[in-house]
């Protein structure tokens, strides 16, 4: 059987492998395809085709995106796939979406200078990972690179997750404005990984429903933290609204280091190319 990964990180946002390091490695994996789903930004796109390209037929790099949004006090996060990411009009809103990031990336640099002492800004931050879109994910590394905590899971529990005193939430981008951009742009917007924001139900329902009406076109079911149960609940939530399911492990190389690209925690993912199939077909309609 093929298998696919369709949620992948790359150094163009918080991943740990360049978009050419990607390719490589799905090759070496056996992967038939993987999409690219850089944080608010696809800059890592068209050099992960090429270097596709290069080595040969077998191997389909999967145009993607990963929005970080709010709702219900929270983030919420909206794939993204085979949209026409090189539009003058894609690329404009994403800049505007990107500018409340560093306005709340300089904020919360402020307050990690005021509770931690260390001397970070977002101007360091830029230079020490250049070519990345910043997130708390580069803060977390460079305290734990310098010596302000051990872990970068200390580094969120203690200063960067969201009850911790350093954290800033960004101006709202909605989902609603992250799948309006997708579907405008040929776009199929997906509901990414739908059980990490402890919703309850009632809330998950009402989210699925109100992004339904506005352009959702699936749900990420099959997900590398999903455990049976929890998947064929997704299904069945996915069913019910008509909206097709995807699948990913959610890969970052060394930043989420027990998560391998394409198979997940120890072999728990085998994501069938059936998927990309469904997704091709939504994207065509």
């Amino acid at each position: 059987m093929k298998t696919i990964d369709l949620h992948v990180h790359s150094t163009c946002s918080d991943g740990s492998l360049t978009p050419e390091e990607l390719v490589s490695l799905a090759q070496k994996t056996g992967l038939a395809a993987f999409a690219l789903t850089d944080h608010d930004t696809t800059d890592g796109i068209d050099r992960a085709i090429r270097a596709a390209e290069e080595v040969g037929p077998g191997l389909e790099v999967i145009p993607g995106i990963e929005f970080s949004t709010r709702r219900f006090h929270r983030d919420i996060h909206i794939l993204g796939y085979l949209m026409d990411y090189h539009a003058d009009s894609f690329r404009q809103k994403l800049h505007e979406f990107l500018d409340t990031r560093e306005i709340r990336n300089r904020q919360m640099c402020a307050r990690i200078r005021e509770y931690t002492g260390a001397p970070i800004s977002t101007e360091i931050l830029a230079a020490h990972f250049p070519d990345a879109v910043i997130t708390r994910a580069h803060m977390a590394s460079w305290l734990v690179e310098h010596g302000y905590t051990d872990t970068r899971k200390t580094a969120f529990d203690q200063y960067l997750g969201e009850h911790a005193p350093c954290f800033v939430p960004r101006t709202e981008v909605t989902p609603e404005d992250a799948i309006r951009l997708i579907f405008s742009h040929g776009g199929v917007p997906v509901l990414a990984h739908p059980l990490l924001y402890a919703l309850s139900e009632k809330q998950l329902r009402l989210l699925v429903h109100d992004l339904k009406e506005v352009g959702l076109q699936g749900i990420e079911a099959v997900y590398v933290l999903n455990h049976g149960s929890e998947e064929s609940f997704l299904r069945s939530l996915a069913q019910e609204y008509n909206l097709i399911i995807t699948g990913g492990s959610d890969f970052h190389g060394k930043n989420k280091a027990d998560i391998e690209l394409g198979t997940g925690i120890r072999s728990n993912l085998s994501i069938p190319y059936s998927l990309l199939e469904e997704l091709r077909i939504i994207n065509s309609n």
